[in-house]
This record gives structure tokens, C-alpha cells and sequence, in this order.
């Protein structure tokens, strides 16, 4: 049976099981008129606006309640992106300090995960909130392990935390797209380039920057090799 109705129309009554019902009844009152039976018709009538009401009642119902949903997480975006701001551009500046390898610590969010706000996201934007915070915390892990550890080489420490910073850098950008930061905070200088393409800038720095240090570790190696001869 279901072969000989279109697709578009099962999947019609599916979701407006109330106004396929009410259509089926108006059609039935328009027969009972045909065939001259006035007392069927108007209880279809009567029947098919009923549920016609029910209708509009519950589409009503749901567009407001998706309507007052789309608020909560655009006034929940906007809640959360000023933390997000401060957090993001204090991981660029890790990360620059992570290249010349002085100071490596970011700034830890205060707002989430207690902000109410914050469940009033959508699933993936809360997501990718949760990693890029996450991955904070492995990077001020990681530093306070390796940092100032007499037994590693400074080029473990170097490449190690280097990787942690570039690792948060990459979750930053995926919540820099979804909390539309271009947008909501856009650069003041044309040169200096949004945050979205600072981030990528300084992610494509870092393999450079990690090959000029290791030039530099070596050179001094063979100085001292040399200066020990």
C-alpha cells in the first residue's frame, strides 16, 4: 500500500498527522454535501476544523518554542565569546612566546562549564567549547611536568609544549568558526588580520619556527664540542 502513495505525502502526514486528518475529514463533509447527507457533512466539518485548530495550536506551539530555542543559543553565544576572546588571544601570545621558547602558561576560562549559558548551546558548539578548554588544561598539565626539568633536553621541552600549544590552537579555531568570531569581533587593523587568520598564520609559523630551533640547538652543541677539544 505504502508503494502507491508519493513519498512527499506520507512523509507529509508523518509530520502533520492533524492536518492530513482534518483534510480527510473537510474532503468527507464535501461527499456527505455531494450525496445530499447535510448531518454527516457538518460533523465532518465540524471534526476536520477541530482538528484544524489542533493544528495550528501545535504549529504555533513548536515555532515558537524553536524561535525562543535559536535566542537562547545566539544570547548564549554571544555570553560566552568575550571569555572565548580573551582566552584565544592569550593562546596566540603563548604561542608566540612558545617560539621563542620564554612562557608558555594561558589563561583559564572562569565562565565555563558553571555559566548557565553554557547549556543553552547547541550540542556541537558545546563541544567544541569542551575540547578547546580541555586541551588548556593539557597544555598548563604539560607545562608544569616538563618546564624547568634539569634531565630533559631543551628541545624536548621545546617540541612538547610547543605540540600542546598548536593542539588548543587548532580546537580555538573550529570555536572561532562557530561562535562566528570574525564577525562579532572584527579586526580594528586590516593588516593585523582576523583572529580566524591569526590562528592560521601562527599554526603554519610554528614548523619553521621548530626547524630554526633545532639549527640553534645544534650550533651551540658543536660550539661546545669544539670549545671542549
Amino acid at each position: 500500500m505504502d508503494e502507491l502513495i508519493p513519498c512527499e505525502v506520507r512523509n507529509f502526514v508523518r509530520r502533520s498527522p492533524q492536518l492530513a486528518l482534518s483534510g480527510g475529514l473537510f474532503f468527507g463533509g464535501i461527499l456527505g454535501l455531494a450525496y445530499n447527507v447535510p448531518a454527516i457533512a457538518g460533523s465532518l466539518f465540524g471534526a476536520g476544523a477541530t482538528m484544524l485548530g489542533a493544528w495550528i495550536v501545535l504549529w504555533n506551539t513548536q515555532r515558537a518554542s524553536a524561535e525562543e530555542k535559536a535566542l537562547r543559543e545566539t544570547e548564549a553565544k554571544r555570553y560566552l565569546t568575550p571569555e572565548l576572546s580573551r582566552v584565544v588571544t592569550r593562546l596566540l601570545f603563548v604561542h608566540q612566546r612558545a617560539l621563542a621558547n620564554i612562557d608558555f602558561l594561558p589563561i583559564m576560562p572562569v565562565l565555563y562549564p558553571s555559566a548557565p549559558q553554557f547549556h543553552n548551546l547547541r550540542g556541537d558548539d558545546a563541544i567544541a567549547l569542551v575540547e578547546l578548554y580541555d586541551s588548556l588544561h593539557v597544555l598548563v598539565s604539560t607545562v608544569t611536568d616538563w618546564h624547568g626539568r634539569e634531565s630533559q633536553q631543551a628541545i624536548n621541552i621545546f617540541n612538547v609544549i610547543l605540540h600542546a600549544v598548536e593542539q588548543s590552537m587548532k580546537q580555538a579555531q573550529i570555536c572561532v568558526e562557530r561562535f562566528d568570531f570574525d564577525d562579532i569581533y572584527p579586526t580594528q587593523h586590516a593588516a593585523v588580520g582576523p583572529i580566524s587568520q591569526r590562528l592560521a598564520t601562527a599554526l603554519k609559523q610554528s614548523d619553521q619556527a621548530r626547524e630554526n630551533h633545532n639549527k640553534r640547538l645544534e650550533a651551540e652543541k658543536n660550539n661546545v664540542q669544539k670549545a671542549q677539544r
